[in-house]
């Protein structure tokens, strides 16, 4: 009994630090992931972090075209069917197929 609970500490401990290696911080890991323990934060990190990166570029596309307009105030810009997400191809205003 008392072999078995000893073999089943060091695998435990051998595991433990297995594990505890896996989640040493990298050199180069951004500060975003430190403190990160589970799969569940990370792929919320990554969410918030990518709703962010969408919010600047929408803020980023908006004010340019903002400041497009400022600029020629005396012409008429049409701008519907502007999207943040849209590109030109060809000379046309296009959607990219992954966003189609």
């Amino acid at each position: 009994e008392i072999a078995s609970l000893t073999e089943e500490k060091k695998k435990l401990q051998e595991e433990l630090g297995a594990l505890q290696v896996s989640m040493t911080p990298v050199e180069d890991e951004p500060e975003a992931a430190h403190g990160l323990t589970t799969r569940a934060e990370l792929v919320e990190k990554i969410r918030v972090l990518g709703q962010d990166v969408l919010d600047g570029v929408k803020f980023g596309f908006d004010n340019v075209v903002d400041q497009v307009k400022v600029l020629n105030p005396t012409v008429e810009l049409k701008t519907e069917g502007l999207s943040m997400l849209k590109r030109v191809e060809n000379g046309e205003i296009v959607i990219p197929p992954e966003y189609a």
